[in-house]
């Protein structure tokens, strides 16, 4: 177990906040990839301009 002097103010080790991070980010680029994608698609379907 870490020590009390380890931890941030959220209660996570460094390891620990980089993998949250890591796990934040991969999910962030697929939403992002997701709605450039849907976006795309409604474009091609009903051009907005």
């Amino acid at each position: 177990m870490a020590d009390k002097s380890d931890l941030s103010f959220t209660g996570l080790t460094d390891e620990q906040a980089q993998e949250l991070h890591s796990v934040y980010m991969s999910g962030l680029w697929l939403f992002t990839m997701v709605a450039i994608v849907a976006h795309i698609a409604t474009y091609i379907w009903r051009p907005w301009f």
